[in-house]
């Protein structure tokens, strides 16, 4: 008998077949028989259709079993569950507003806002519900001829809407006590139970870990279901109060839109409140913080980091991973130890916060992520937060293309390759602890387009600064995070500001010192746009080569020194500037760019790396092959 065994390797229907077939070939009784002409070929096609079947099956059911190969939503939230992971929810989006209510009842002391009073408000052509969380008690009035004007606090008010799910208690038939919407947001969740025909109501509270509790303790567990639902878990007697037989468990919470309400402005109350018509709302923050559940890739990112942290802040890791997972709005987040600063600080670990849609780390923000932090890191160690310290590269690429190759005129070829770039940095960059690979970077502007032959690019760091015009305020810098810092001084008129720009980049050290006059063609390693000083416009920042900060006036093609100004670390980066005093400067800001020693570039500590639109020059040359 010929060899006759079967090639278990392919996995698609026609390899099946033609295994089958090359079998039963094989087999003395079948020799020079017809497989494809006779009926043998319909029991050829069924079994190769099961047996591909039943390969897929298998292939699906191995790739669920494991948290980085699951394609369903219900086996990566299963795999989660195992490692005690909870998922983000929906989260509401909230505003805070404060209500001016002119009233003509002199016998009124205060008015009540009750819990739950409504606004709404419009984004683009949809309108949403926001509501308070808690009676509000305004007793802040001022007389205003016979009225009286009552001006609230702060009040934060939430957008969405509030559903209830019942269940009665029954322990010979145990119930899941699911959350039946899945736009819930956690945050919001009251749990009550009613015993004894609803004569004794106990309020459950949220427990994230089973220390502390014993068989009194009034507390409640949050876990994920299937079909993207919670599940409500009460205590076994012994950790953890466990309701009684037959009493009546009321879940209480919102459901939200999740991120399409932010950026609401202008808010209505749809109804009196405490009777009064005449009410007046100033809007003080815009609806912010508003987001969708967390995605499968998201979920298997962090649930085995949050499982290695265990809800506990000890290494820097661990603070990023925290943070990462609890709050939606965080874009990116970074976190390094005091020692790791300039000048080493220990006891501090630094935390610089990268929010979605918003500039800085607003003061609210940073008390939020204190208070969350505190209760999991260590009593030792102070959390800093420090803003993020943005770096961007200047991209000067020509593009060379085959005309031949391409019906694009040259601005088609400029769009793509525009595009490819803005794209690689939204890729790679964008975010902490990010690289600039010059090789991947420029093979990606190569393929932009198939008819793109070379591309010849220079790349240069960027720092956009806005410098305080000729004023009697000293700014100095930020030691954190390099930005400036203004600093009012009293009774003090100073020349200029000092100013110290840290690319944290090594710049090219290898460029031949210039003297006083110029020519406008000479390299620099560092230089800037343009402005006015003394009352002489067309001036730049230049470095001499030598490690020398000058302000050089353009005349023609001639550079001419006007004063030394401040020095250069070629090593480090860093720049300092003294008594810098200009009256104006072209743009919105003044750029100030550096030559790095090499082309792959490192964003480290509080530093994000990215590329603007504004920031790349692209030239475009025909070539005919």
């Amino acid at each position: 008998m010929s060899d006759s065994s079967i090639v278990l390797t392919q996995l698609d229907f026609d390899s099946y077949k033609d295994s089958l077939k090359t079998f039963l070939k094989a087999q003395d009784r079948f020799k020079d028989y017809d497989f494809d002409g006779s009926n043998l070929s319909v029991l050829l096609d069924l079994l190769s259709y099961n047996t591909y079947q039943n390969a897929f099956y298998l292939n699906m059911v191995s790739n669920e079993m494991f948290l980085d190969s699951a394609k369903l939503r219900d086996s990566v939230i299963s795999h989660a569950k195992e490692l005690n992971y909870l998922p983000r929810s929906f989260r509401s989006s909230s505003a805070t507003i404060q209500l001016v209510i002119t009233s003509t009842d002199a016998a009124k002391r205060s008015i009540i806002v009750p819990k739950g009073t409504s606004f709404t408000a419009r984004v683009d052509d949809f309108t949403y519900n926001f509501s308070t969380t808690e009676n509000v008690v305004i007793t802040n009035r001022t007389p205003s001829g016979s009225n009286f004007v009552y001006t609230s606090e702060n009040i934060i008010i939430y957008e969405g809407n509030y559903l209830s799910d019942t269940y009665n208690v029954n322990y010979n038939s145990p119930l899941v006590y699911k959350i039946s919407n899945k736009r819930v947001d956690l945050e919001s969740l009251l749990v009550t139970v009613f015993e004894d025909n609803g004569t004794t109501i106990h309020t459950y509270s949220r427990a994230t870990s089973l220390f502390g509790h014993d068989l009194n303790s009034k507390v409640f567990f949050l876990q994920p279901g299937i079909g993207d639902a919670y599940e409500v878990v009460f205590g076994d007697g012994v950790v953890g109060r466990k309701p009684k037989n037959n009493s009546v468990i009321v879940i209480e919470y919102r459901i939200c839109n999740g991120e399409l309400p932010n950026g609401a402005f202008k808010f209505i109350n749809t109804a009196r409140i405490d009777n009064e018509s005449n009410v007046v709302i100033e809007t003080l923050t815009a609806a912010t913080d508003g987001a969708v559940a967390e995605d499968m890739n998201s979920i298997k990112f962090n649930a085995p980091r949050a499982f290695t942290t265990q809800e506990r802040a000890v290494t820097s890791e661990d603070y990023e991973n925290l943070l990462k997972a609890n709050f939606p709005e965080i874009n990116a987040v970074v976190a390094y130890g005091g020692e790791d600063a300039n000048p080493p600080q220990y006891g501090r670990i630094f935390l610089s916060i990268d929010l979605q849609d918003v500039d800085g780390l607003p003061k609210i923000k940073e008390n939020e992520y204190k208070r969350f932090l505190r209760s999991r890191s260590s009593v030792s160690i102070e959390p800093l937060f420090v803003s993020p310290d943005y770096t961007y590269v200047y991209v000067n690429t020509n593009i060379k293309y085959n005309i031949n190759l391409t019906g694009l005129n040259p601005e088609d070829i400029r769009t793509y390759v525009i595009d490819s770039i803005l794209s690689h940095a939204s890729t790679n960059l964008n975010n902490f602890g990010r690289t600039l690979r010059y090789s991947r970077f420029i093979r990606d502007i190569d393929s932009a387009e198939a008819s793109i032959i070379s591309n010849e690019t220079n790349i240069e760091l960027v720092k956009y600064l806005t410098p305080v015009l000729s004023t009697s305020v000293t700014s100095t810098p930020n030691a954190t995070s390099g930005s400036l810092v203004s600093i009012a001084t009293s009774g003090v008129v100073s020349s200029g500001q000092n100013v110290t720009i840290d690319f944290k980049n090594p710049l090219k050290n290898d460029v031949p010192g210039k003297g006083a006059e110029h020519v406008i063609g000479d390299i620099h390693v560092v230089s800037s746009s343009t402005f006015t000083y003394n009352g002489i416009s067309n001036c730049r920042l230049e470095d001499d080569g030598d490690g020398v900060m000058r302000i050089v006036a353009v005349s023609g093609t001639q550079h001419r020194t006007i004063i030394n100004i401040g020095t250069v670390d070629y090593d480090t980066g860093i720049i300092r500037i003294n008594n810098f005093n200009i009256t104006n400067y072209t743009g919105t800001s003044l750029k100030i760019y550096a030559k790095p020693r090499t082309l792959d570039i490192t964003s480290s500590q509080n530093v994000i790396l990215n590329i603007l639109e504004n920031d790349v020059d692209v030239t475009i040359e025909q070539i005919r092959e």
